[in-house]
């Protein structure tokens, strides 16, 4: 087919590794493989941009997105599954949008934005972290702190700091005396079965109390952890607290605001398990004081520049990297062991030697091309959606263009001017005030090239119950537009002028999941699917299946050869050998 030629053909023919998507966890692999074992690989993305699923686009990009997302078309070679579908606007904000697309995109000012479809943050001392540290990331990529916290008030309708500290609680207006005492006890104990559980070395270097002068467990709350860590975690709660606890409002708080769990404790659908509970408030807890009271990072210019980092490892050892949305591979063949790629890169067929990792998106596909039809139609989805709201807003009416003033001049303060500049924040708030589910909010803008100058971004997400989706979405906006107004006492009175806007309905699978689905088969899938605000679970991923992969990997040895990494003190030693010699030179000279 016409369409199907490409302008260009590959020149080298065999690798070891196939692998499909260029999104985080593909692009772990595909930094291994090349660095640490040495292999050949081939990267194809079927879109004309790095970073798959959790890329960060210029507006320009951001606006056109609508027409790039895959659909629900099925086609006779390997494509992606739609994850994202986009809710329609009502005219007026339709309208706005175009305008201030026009606006933004007649000069250079939209190359300012760097805009998420998943902003993910990071717990700054997380499997994530230390993944990347290793690959030295941090050596050519920025972070920001995110330097506040704020959870929602029911009683005041405000947002107030997240009490995190011994000071922080004692401060907090919105627990009672009673409350505060319970709260800081429930808080020791867990920070206490944390640490019994894994044997966790306290950090020297950080500031968090919860960290220090921690007393051992006793027996019977630790028999207790044993008896319910595999069961429901609210039941353990409900075991270690007083029933005077106003258990809504602080369980509230250490579920949404501190473990950061997107369901409803409420659900008897969310099987976060004791010891899975656990496990999250300690990684928050030991991530807090390292960089600010708040355990996050955010990676400046987006979150998308993580997979590209490891792009950027594996193309300088050797990986072949192709983004081409028309890339078609028709037909893979196993034979002795190894796999014949047909496809419109080459007349003949690619070899791979080893193996084929994809996005479980592809993969779909793979299945759907190796199915009867009977097989199709039995097969089930279940599924649950995350809405994404992508907001940017205005942080003076004067920025706006006319056209946009016309059309909310209900909302225009006509001696309001803050330009304000604002560190990342993070605001919560818990299920049963506008959703089933708790809400969240991250804020940011130029200080962490996230937009221009004049403009901030929000990305607001939550689960969908049933049909909340429209009626939610114009809450949450209103929400923001107040945000300083009315909720957030300690900034400045002033409106978020919405100036654009779009909400992405993200499908997620609760259907099992296996990195290798026929163990008879060399081919290896990843996902994204979770709602997760961090990259932790494909972080864990990638360790737990990087030795299904790599026979002769070492623990511990993700991203640097063992030989490096122990020949790094000797070459420091020997640098530091030259650097006294240098010096004594020079004192000999100047004799």
């Amino acid at each position: 087919m016409s369409d199907d030629k490409l302008g260009f053909q590959l020149d080298v023919l065999e690798y070891d590794w196939l692998i499909l998507g260029t999104g985080y966890e593909e692009t772990l692999y595909s930094a291994h493989l090349s660095k640490v074992s040495k292999q050949q690989n081939l990267v194809l993305d079927f879109g004309n941009t790095y970073s798959s699923n959790i890329r960060t686009m210029n507006f320009k990009e951001f606006h056109k997105l609508d027409s790039e997302l895959p659909t629900e078309e099925q086609f006779p070679y390997l494509h992606k599954r739609p994850v994202f579908r986009i809710l329609e606007l009502d005219q007026k904000q339709e309208k706005i949008n175009n305008y201030f697309a026009t606006k933004i995109n007649s000069g250079q000012e939209f190359k300012h934005f760097n805009i998420d479809m998943q902003p993910k943050l990071l717990f700054s001392n997380s499997p994530a972290v230390s993944i990347m540290q290793q690959a030295d990331l941090d050596q050519y990529m920025d972070f920001k702190a995110v330097e506040s916290q704020f959870f929602f008030d029911q009683t005041t309708k405000t947002f107030k700091l997240t009490p995190t500290s011994k000071s922080d609680i004692f401060k907090c207006q919105f627990l009672s005396l009673s409350e505060k005492k319970q709260f800081f006890q429930l808080l020791h104990t867990l920070v206490k079965i944390f640490h019994k559980v894994i044997n966790y070395q306290v950090d020297q270097n950080s500031t968090q109390e919860f960290d220090q002068n921690t007393t051992q467990l006793d027996e019977d709350t630790y028999q207790k952890y044993l008896e319910f860590k595999d069961q429901q975690a609210i039941l353990f709660l409900n075991e270690i607290t007083s029933k005077s606890l106003n258990k809504d409002k602080v369980y509230s708080i250490l579920f949404y605001s501190i473990c950061f769990i997107t369901q409803s404790f409420h659900n008897q659908n969310n099987l976060i398990t004791t010891q899975e509970f656990i496990t999250k408030f300690g990684k928050c807890i030991k991530s807090m004081g390292i960089h600010s009271k708040s355990p996050f990072l955010y990676t400046n210019y987006g979150t998308g520049d993580i997979p590209q980092g490891f792009c950027r490892i594996s193309a300088v050892h050797g990986s072949v990297f192709i983004t081409q949305s028309q890339i078609r591979i028709h037909k893979i063949e196993k034979e002795d062991n190894q796999y014949l790629i047909s496809s419109n890169l080459h007349e003949n067929q690619i070899k791979i030697k080893q193996g084929i990792i994809m996005n479980k998106q592809i993969y779909d596909s793979y299945v759907t091309l190796n199915q009867s039809k009977n097989e199709q139609n039995t097969q089930q989805q279940q599924s649950y959606i995350l809405m994404r709201l992508i907001l940017i807003t205005a942080k003076d009416q004067n920025v706006l263009c006319e056209e946009v003033r016309s059309l909310i001049l209900d909302q225009l303060d006509e001696y309001q001017n803050t330009l304000h500049q604002l560190d990342p924040s993070i605001y919560v708030i818990p299920c049963k005030q506008f959703s089933s589910n708790p809400i969240y909010i991250f804020r940011t803008d130029s200080n962490s090239n996230s937009a221009y100058k004049d403009y901030e971004l929000f990305y607001v997400w939550t689960l969908l119950d049933k049909q909340e989706g429209k009626e939610l979405k114009e809450t949450l906006k209103q929400i923001v537009v107040d945000i300083d107004l009315k909720y957030n006492e300690n900034e400045p009175k002033s409106i978020n002028y919405i100036c654009y806007e779009k909400v992405l309905l993200q499908e997620m699978s609760k259907n099992e999941y296996k990195f290798q689905p026929d163990p008879h088969e060399n081919i290896f899938v990843t996902t994204e699917d979770n709602d997760d605000l961090d990259l932790d679970a494909q972080t864990k991923a990638f360790m737990g299946n990087v030795k299904t992969l790599n026979k002769s990997f070492e623990e511990h040895y993700y991203m640097v050869e063992k030989v490096a990494k122990q020949q790094q003190p000797m070459e420091q030693e020997i640098d530091n050998q030259q650097y006294i010699l240098n010096q004594l030179m020079n004192i000999k000279q100047k004799e």
